[in-house]
């Protein structure tokens, strides 16, 4: 699937670039539930541990995951 998003060219968006945005997004689907943690891994090309590091980057905690995340991690 491609996106494709056109921002204005103001301060906030102007020092982020695709990698950023890219991984905001799957940081934002992880902590929204939609994606696991080792699914947000694999898409960005990254280790579990790598993932779960750049969390904080976006306000997010690793320790934030539903039952249904859990269980899926469980079953990896």
């Amino acid at each position: 699937m491609r996106l494709s998003i056109e921002l204005p060219d103001i301060k906030p968006f102007s020092d982020m670039n695709d990698k950023f945005l890219k991984e905001m997004l799957i940081a934002t689907l992880y902590n929204v539930g939609k994606i696991s943690a080792n699914e947000a891994a694999k898409i960005l090309g990254k280790t579990r541990r790598e993932f779960e590091e750049l969390l904080p980057r976006f306000g997010f905690s690793i320790l934030n995951d539903s039952q249904e995340n859990i269980e899926i991690e469980l079953n990896a």
